[in-house]
């Protein structure tokens, strides 16, 4: 199985020149944007109404984008995957239908012995928590909640039933630093290095142009793609759109990973075909002005340059914009 570090490589692997790819590498179904944190530096926390998405029509669009060519999924992308009582029945179907690598991101609150053991049984990859701080007072004030102990408990564990099991599935952790916590790695390593196969510092970011005052607290790289894609990997481009795209808990296609707002809604999948969705005219034309350059009113724009400008929905009528502010601070 890949590393982290290989994913993030493979990645960049796009052609940035195609407009019409064949399928995405990989797409994301986010069962709910829900969260148990709310941790300041995120968009989640300005999201007013939360949604779950629809079980059957998941299922539908998994064996569909299973059948144009895709073979990696991830079960989350603006929420916690835990909250959903039936995840184990998600990762099953994925491995049913046919999928190579299906993974998650958590904030490891929830991933207890009694949640977990079904979701791993049921086949899945690659788990990485989120974890963004090295200690429980930072913990509390970067998160919202005081969980750090709950959380080093539960990867401890996950290490633990890997070798009882013999099960192979991947534990992976990453961090946040911020100004709160930047000289806590240390720490965290010494909390959780021993059980993770590998331990991710990621850069914060403006969270897809969602959190620009992000800057007010803490330094953003521009040439740091969502806090993930280092200098020398950045082409000032965004690969996810050739590659990736997301299922929205209301079942929408979108081509961001954190589009809390549905701000880059390319489809309904209520009504749409994952094939016709994938490539219809609006995410062609989306891709082309990726293309181009030619991204400004576009969310695109804020998160590349790390800029604040106006922006517009490309489908108005699937749109949420933010109700309320995120979280400050302590």
């Amino acid at each position: 199985m890949e590393s982290l570090s290989a994913k993030k490589s493979k990645r960049m692997l796009v052609d940035f020149t195609n407009p019409n790819p064949k399928c995405p590498r990989e797409i994301f179904l986010d069962l709910n944007n829900n969260c148990n944190c709310k941790c300041f530096f995120c968009g989640n926390t300005k999201i007013a109404g939360y949604a779950y998405l629809d079980k059957a029509l998941a299922f539908r669009v998994m064996k569909e984008f299973y059948d144009m060519g895709t073979r990696e999924i991830a079960l989350y992308a603006t929420g916690e995957p835990f909250l959903r009582n039936d995840l184990a029945e998600f990762v099953s179907k994925a491995k049913k239908i046919g999928y190579e690598y299906v993974f998650i991101t958590s904030n490891g609150i929830l991933a207890t012995p009694e949640r977990a053991k079904a979701v791993l049984d049921a086949g899945l990859d690659s788990i990485k928590f989120s974890v963004n701080a090295g200690t429980r007072e930072s913990y509390k004030k970067v998160h919202g909640v005081d969980q750090f102990e709950a959380v080093v408990r539960n990867i401890k564990w996950f290490h633990e039933y890997r070798k009882e099991s013999g099960l192979r599935y991947k534990i992976y952790a990453s961090m946040v630093p911020t100004h709160i916590t930047k000289d806590e790695g240390k720490a965290l390593a010494g909390a959780i290095g021993a059980f993770v196969d590998e331990l991710d510092y990621r850069g914060c970011s403006n969270q897809g142009g969602n959190m620009i005052e992000n800057n007010m607290t803490e330094q953003i790289d521009a040439k740091n793609l969502l806090g993930s894609l280092r200098k020398g990997q950045f082409t000032g481009k965004c690969p996810d759109i050739f590659s990736r795209c997301v299922v929205t808990p209301e079942g929408y296609l979108s081509a961001c990973c954190v589009d809390y707002q549905n701000y880059l809604v390319t489809a309904d999948l209520n009504t749409t075909s994952a094939k016709d969705a994938w490539n219809n005219e609006v995410y062609v034309a989306l891709r082309k002005r990726h293309i181009s350059g030619d991204l400004e009113t576009l969310i695109c724009y804020n998160c590349i340059n790390n800029q604040s400008g106006e922006t517009v929905p490309l489908t108005k009528r699937h749109a949420k914009p933010f109700t309320k502010k995120g979280r400050i601070p302590a």
